[in-house]
């Protein structure tokens, strides 16, 4: 087993670079649809490939972190407290805040939801089907999933049953991503746990697994494969071209394409970083630690800034080219602040509690 470290950050850059490439989706999508024009050729089109990141580190992080505590029914309960700690206070404080501006100010932010009890429970809650006032918020569905599936598997009495189980979670996703009854789509409950991508947690819960048993010579050839193998999934998805076709599942698509990428480089950046010491600048450590509230606070004020900016009919390409980079620079700049200044604090007094309350 690997030895915890506080900060991995090699991770802690691959969550940056994950939620940038969300982010320059966004602003590529927007950039087309307000403005009317295609931002830098199409090139971050791919950038939902981030979400894919993001899962397989989750799968990796929740690991690294509570490997040891398997078998240890004593321990779930901290541990899904912690987990609730870490997403939802600041998804609440943002939500309400985005709640507020579509009341308030439906002209800068106006989406589908529709204001009544049901919806914003579901949406607080982040229940399978929610209405999505952030257009991310689907994603943190599944990462809770992945927790409950994590809690389940820490109460099991040994890790080998665990991770025989996942194994065999993992080929049912397979088999149901390929034949996937249109039945089953319309339960969100079912289309939740045979949701295709869940592939990707797995993956990272293999990282940990997997890390003992890597020889030091396959490193870089596994580096330099994961990031070849994610090149070219970005330009198929960039010219709309599908590997897998027929009956396949496009999330099995996808799974292939960005989730085994992803699976190889965090495997061989994780085992970089334990062999040898890793000099990271703060600037890509502390854009890792705010990869949450970017996350979280990008697209609303991207919809936003764009759909003003059409209002403005400015038709130099330049211009707006260097306003999107502006934008870009803000939203790194905002989400840092705001992680360092609210989310930080507010879960070291959270799990500050929770911690005076177990003693």
């Amino acid at each position: 087993m690997i030895t915890n470290k506080k900060t991995l950050g090699l991770i802690q850059l691959s969550r940056g670079v994950a939620c940038v490439l969300v982010i320059l989706l966004h602003i590529t999508v927007n950039f087309e649809e307000k403005i009317g024009k295609i931002y830098l050729y199409n090139i971050f089109k791919f950038g939902g490939s981030g979400v894919d990141i993001f899962f397989v580190l989750s799968g990796f992080i929740i690991t690294y972190s509570n490997f040891n505590y398997f078998g240890n029914p004593v321990f779930v309960g901290k541990f899904i407290k912690r987990r609730i700690i870490r997403i939802f206070p600041i998804y609440w404080l943002i939500i309400t805040a985005l709640l507020l501006l579509q009341i308030t100010l439906p002209i800068f932010y106006k989406t589908t939801f529709v204001l009544n009890f049901e919806n914003v429970a579901r949406t607080y809650l982040l229940f399978p089907d929610h209405v999505m006032l952030n257009g991310v918020s689907w994603s943190l569905t599944n990462e809770l999933f992945f927790y409950f599936l994590f809690a389940i598997a820490l109460v099991l009495p040994n890790k080998k049953l665990s991770f025989n189980l996942l194994i065999i979670y993992c080929f049912l996703l397979i088999y149901f991503g390929i034949y996937f009854n249109d039945d089953l789509k319309n339960n969100v409950y079912y289309s939740l746990f045979l949701f295709p991508m869940n592939i990707e947690f797995i993956l990272g819960v293999f990282i940990v697994l997997l890390i003992p048993y890597f020889p030091k010579c396959f490193i870089f050839p596994t580096l330099i494969t994961g990031i070849v193998l994610f090149i070219v999934g970005a330009y198929l998805t960039n010219n709309n071209i599908e590997l897998l076709q027929g009956s396949v599942n496009q999330v099995i698509n996808r799974v292939v394409i960005f989730g085994l990428p992803a699976f190889l480089v965090i495997l061989s950046l994780v085992k970089i970083e334990i062999t040898r010491e890793i000099s990271m600048h703060n600037l890509f450590i502390n854009l890792g630690d705010a990869s949450y509230s970017l996350y979280l606070i990008h697209l609303p004020i991207v919809a936003a800034f764009f759909k003003i900016l059409a209002k403005l009919n400015i038709e130099n390409t330049f211009i707006l080219y260097g306003l999107s980079i502006g934008l870009f620079v803000g939203l790194c700049v905002l989400g840092i602040f705001i992680y360092n200044k609210i989310e930080k604090p507010l879960i070291h007094r959270l799990n500050k509690a929770l911690q005076n309350s177990i003693n």
